[in-house]
């Protein structure tokens, strides 16, 4: 049986798309976010509300506290036994979400590294830090493949990378050949016109800020999770605390969020581009031709 996955940038409309295309296939839902996954963390992830769930059960929301450590591969396991599950029922398990590498988790599978190595990972961030820059520069020598898809940001991926690399004496973009892909699953990238996706983007974060985001960062932090966690290190958090540290004002913060969510979605764009067995749709389109073009493809009828 085919499943959907669709995925597509921040903001763009897919948690609503994807409960109303559930209702009419008799589907449940199972996240593809990477920071859905954490508890107390609603307004700035955007998480689907109780109400607008419209009675689908929605899987993989709110499983770890902001502070626990999940990796993709944990991520695959429990997504993929959700599926099964699903499948089992007589239901039709439908994937949403915009997590790029969650996303391949499930499509193409993923490689069998070695374990984390604390001492080397501690000596790579050291190097680091008294040479920024200078592991993008080891990165290009040891694997040029790599080093073209991570970004310059990427700092925990380029040092994965190089850990692999010293472990194993091999590049880990030559792993990467050896992941097993899950043709069950049906790519579909949802999408529209770039200036109207800026705009829902801004309409949001507005929106989050008079749902209360600022008041959902201070009960986190009085909750005793730090600022320094990654998942408080995201975009709508990271300004947050900035703003209430007297870092940028209020309307400074607001902005900052909407610039950085916007970026944000053009490097989601650049990576789901990468996909060339993806089906890209125009939501700007009826769903009722969508949904006929996905039921289609998927070859389930309806």
């Amino acid at each position: 049986m085919k499943i959907p996955i669709f995925t597509g940038p921040t903001g763009v409309g897919k948690s609503s798309f994807a409960v109303k295309f559930a209702k009419r296939v008799d589907g449940e839902i199972v996240s593809v976010d990477s920071m859905q996954i954490h508890k107390y963390m609603d307004i700035g992830t955007a998480k689907i509300k109780e109400k607008e769930k419209n009675g689908i059960p929605h899987y993989m929301l709110d499983i770890i506290t902001p502070d626990e450590e999940f990796d993709v591969k944990k991520f695959q396991k429990m997504a993929l036994k959700i599926v099964n599950e699903i499948l089992n029922r007589g239901k039709r398990p439908i994937l949403v979400g915009g997590s790029g590498l969650y996303v391949d988790a499930i499509k193409y599978g993923i490689f069998e590294g070695p374990s984390k190595n604390e001492a080397i990972r501690s000596s790579l961030e050291r190097i680091e830090e008294e040479s920024p820059g200078a592991l993008r520069k080891i990165l290009k020598k040891v694997d040029p493949m790599a080093y073209n898809k991570f970004s310059e940001k990427d700092k925990i991926r380029a040092i994965r990378a190089l850990e692999i690399y010293i472990l194993t004496g091999e590049p880990i973009s030559k792993l990467w050949n050896r992941r097993k892909r899950d043709d069950r699953f049906v790519l579909f990238v949802l999408n529209i016109e770039r200036e109207k996706l800026y705009d829902k983007i801004n309409k949001r974060v507005e929106k989050m800020f008079e749902e209360g985001l600022v008041e959902e960062v201070e009960n986190l932090l009085k909750m005793g999770f730090s600022k320094t966690l990654p998942s408080m290190n995201s975009i709508g958090y990271k300004e947050v605390v900035k703003y209430l540290n007297g870092e940028m004002t209020y309307e400074g913060c607001i902005e900052e969020i909407k610039k950085q969510t916007r970026r944000f979605a053009k490097r989601q764009i650049t990576w789901f581009k990468k996909y060339k067995d993806a089906i890209w749709l125009d939501l700007s389109e009826s769903e009722e031709k969508l949904f006929e073009e996905i039921l289609k493809k998927l070859n389930w009828g309806d």
